[in-house]
């Protein structure tokens, strides 16, 4: 990365900027040499009288960066706000009848206010996901890439809404089920699976119980798990009968958790979860939706650096739609084509 160092007085200093040497005033150490100026940084030294200029880095590349960790930094504030305050009202079901959907109107709006920094939202849930277990925070992740997807297939604002609602409710049934099972580091016997099935009768029958609430937020909750070809639960219903909410809702659930670590199992390639969605949507997942998450969704892989099976890195140029895991790349101005280096594949990708 190209160094550009100058001379700057406080009125020209930006946010995002490095300080490349220790600032000094009448022997107290101010700001520390390799410190990222922030807005509050500058303000405390516009109250700093006789100060002398700072030298900092104003590589254009740096300041891009920093924006972007500093954004990613605020969405994940954000969502964690969002996920700990669900926690809090659905520990109080008679409050949640009361004012729940009050609450989820607030939620709603904070959501959607994130989601228009699309590519950070990508990558914050595709490098996080949702932890070993957290069904408030995967119910945020997923209502955001609900969000995202019913606008990309074009629903009215009122519609995502209903849908972001839907999705952050739709898997807290789950909080009925006995935690021994939720928490079994092993893969689950037929009789515990069973009662697993239960969580979206449970909630439907819960939340359909709301007033004014619209149906098609309890039908996503409801539907969330069914599949295209049958094989869903709980009602094993297919294609044109599955409500479009649980459609979308089911796409984002499967991808956040394919990029979650789970109790048993760790999370998938970031990659990896691109070929099952585009796999799963041949019979399982709606294809037409699928493919619009896909061609949307892989447009924020473009840039990013990927650590591969040799140990080298390089990033991510082009995208091939029809093998989403062997991507063209680029490192030290060399282009890899994966579809023609059969011998090398993406191990990961990595957070700068």
């Amino acid at each position: 990365m190209e160094k550009k160092s100058e001379l700057l007085n406080v009125q020209e200093l930006k946010s995002g900027m490095l300080v490349l040497k220790d600032v000094m005033q009448n022997g107290k150490l101010l700001i520390k040499e390799g410190t990222f100026l922030t807005d509050d940084i500058i303000d405390r030294l516009k109250n700093v009288y006789f100060l002398e200029k700072i030298e900092v880095n104003l590589s254009e590349e740096l300041l891009i960066q920093h924006t972007r960790e500093e954004e990613i930094k605020k969405v994940e504030s954000t969502f964690r706000e969002v996920s700990e305050r669900l926690e809090e009202v659905f520990n109080n079901a008679i409050e949640f009848k009361k004012n729940g959907m009050d609450e989820m109107r607030k939620f709603s709006q904070k959501i959607q206010n994130e989601i228009n920094s699309t590519a950070i939202v990508v990558s914050n849930i595709v490098f996080k996901g949702s932890g070993t277990y957290c069904i408030y925070r995967h119910g945020v992740n997923v209502a955001a890439l609900s969000a995202l997807l019913g606008k990309w297939i074009g629903l009215e604002k009122n519609q995502i809404n209903l849908l972001i609602y839907s999705a952050l409710l739709h898997d807290f049934g789950m909080t009925k089920v006995d935690k021994k099972i939720i928490e079994k580091p092993r893969r689950l016997v037929e009789e515990e699976f069973k009662i697993i099935k239960e969580h979206s009768k449970i909630w439907y029958k819960y939340i359909s119980e709301i007033p004014y609430l619209d149906k098609s937020v309890s039908y996503g909750v409801l539907m969330h798990h069914e599949r295209a070809d049958g094989s869903g639960y709980p009602l094993k219903i297919t294609g044109e009968k599955i409500h479009p909410f649980a459609k979308i809702i089911a796409i984002a659930d499967v991808f956040d958790a394919l990029n979650s670590d789970r109790i048993y199992r760790k999370k998938k390639g970031s990659l990896e979860a691109l070929e099952i969605i585009k796999e799963e949507s041949l019979n399982k997942l709606d294809y037409e939706y699928s493919k619009i998450f896909l061609g949307h969704i892989s447009n924020y892989y473009m840039g990013e650096e990927v650590r591969l099976s040799n140990g080298e890195t390089a990033k991510i140029l082009q995208i091939d739609q029809n093998n989403l895991s062997r991507p063209l790349l680029l490192k030290d101005g060399e282009f890899i084509d994966l579809n023609i280096e059969k011998d090398l594949n993406v191990e990961e990708l990595i957070l700068n």
